[in-house]
């Protein structure tokens, strides 16, 4: 089995070592196959993936190694892109005795191109913010009037970790026209409350991890700096209208593989969709928290299944996940009895935290523990948590909520 990118490769690897599977491990960092050894207690074969890659690159790749699966698992900076280049490569590789779990071309480009996710989700229906996309600083500057700023403007096709910017003025408006690679989509500024939620699709077949909440929208475009927590309850008729879009968007486009929504409640009580992302990232950690169940084994599962193998969902959450952003290398004391601290320090397979300067372990909660966490998070410290301990509250007390409250979304026959 060849996997085309690092990311959490410590926690996709387990399971198919275990089914007997010799895996190669392809990505950008260098001592990948030193930190697995250390970490998994076995060889892994690794290889370097090239840092730019067309169709005929990929097919290449797959036959030097003589792959009879093929993982795609973007979520390192600079992968990303590589998604629609999978997807058109998939088709031409797959043989009766050769299989690509990746998404289809069709949603491959809606999680890659945020002008085209635009576009869609207008002519669908699904709600998104006002918007338009714009191919130079003239329509730049003609939206961000009709809009009123401040306004958000991203570049199309950016990695997760750039490509946004909150402006506020004119002065800021002609700096970003200069600076970003266009297209671009000039969006209005949402306030209200952001939300993430995870997908594994394989076939007719998706399952969900419980929505998490990931803190108040700002100007900083940083979610993984604020205090975020799972599962969180979301209104009823916002949840409807998620399970709903979540329908359609599978229905139509058959996604095969994980991927991610991130989307806002607005301060009326309005859905809006923000971002889809073809991969898993760092809510992965809250949602195996929440539930026991890791999304990167379950994608791991799902990849080594036939093609029309099961798809087992994760099962209710039975904890509250409390995602905590420290300095990097801020020491925690111990978790308070009854609850426990999983850790996620920067690693080549884990580069997120070495290239933000910020940890983020997870505190978990079982229900009736809250008041021994709200004691453990009062005592820190000044200075340990990146956002105040009353945030760190508010979001406990929010995952408790959702733990008591938070149903699964509905998917119907597309899901479960």
């Amino acid at each position: 089995m060849l996997v085309l990118g690092e990311f959490r490769a410590d926690r996709l690897l387990p399971p198919l070592l275990r089914a007997g599977a010799e895996a190669v491990v392809l990505g950008f960092a260098p001592r990948i196959a030193a930190f697995l050894a250390s970490s998994l207690g076995a060889e892994v074969v690794c290889g370097e993936l090239p840092t730019t890659l067309s169709e005929q690159d990929v097919l290449r790749l797959l036959a030097h190694w003589r792959a009879d699966v093929a993982v795609p698992n973007m979520g390192c900076p600079g992968q990303e892109q590589f998604l629609p280049l999978y997807a058109r490569a998939a088709p031409r590789w797959r043989t009766a005795d050769r299989r690509m779990p990746v998404h289809r071309e069709g949603f491959a480009e809606l999680a890659s191109d945020k002008a085209a996710l635009h576009r869609i989700a207008q002519e669908r229906g699904w709600p998104v913010p006002k918007g338009v996309v714009c191919g130079g600083a003239p329509a730049v500057r003609a939206a961000a009037r009709e809009l009123g700023l401040p306004v958000m403007v991203k570049e199309a096709r950016s990695e997760f970790h750039a490509g946004r910017h909150y402006v506020r003025d004119d002065g800021q408006l002609d700096r970003v026209c200069a600076e970003v690679a266009f297209p671009v989509l000039v969006q209005e500024v949402l306030t209200g409350e952001e939300y993430g939620a995870e997908f594994l699709s394989d076939g007719p077949l998706t399952v969900a991890w419980p929505v998490a909440s990931l803190g108040r929208l700002d100007g900083e475009c940083a979610p993984g700096r604020r205090v975020r927590v799972a599962p969180a309850a979301l209104p009823e008729r916002v949840q409807a209208e998620l399970a709903a879009t979540v329908r359609d968007m599978t229905e139509t486009f058959r996604p095969h593989g994980p991927w991610q929504l991130d989307f806002a409640v607005t301060g009326e009580g309005r859905l809006a969709l923000i971002e889809l992302n073809g991969r898993l990232s760092g809510v992965s950690n809250m949602s195996w928290a929440a539930t026991g169940a890791d999304p990167h084994v379950a994608h791991a599962r799902s990849a080594l299944a036939a093609p029309a193998g099961g798809l087992a969902g994760p099962p209710p959450p039975c904890r509250t996940a409390l995602e905590l952003p420290v300095p990097a290398g801020t020491p925690l004391p111990p978790a308070p009895e009854g609850t426990g601290l999983m850790l996620f320090p920067g690693s080549p397979v884990n580069p997120a935290p070495w290239a933000g300067g910020v940890d983020r372990p997870v505190l978990t909660v079982p229900e009736g523990r809250e008041a021994a966490a709200l004691a453990w998070l009062r005592e820190l410290p000044p200075g340990t948590l990146l956002n105040s301990p009353r945030e760190a509250a508010g979001q406990l007390a929010r995952g408790a909520r959702g733990l008591r409250e938070a149903g699964p979304l509905s998917l119907g026959r597309e899901g479960s």
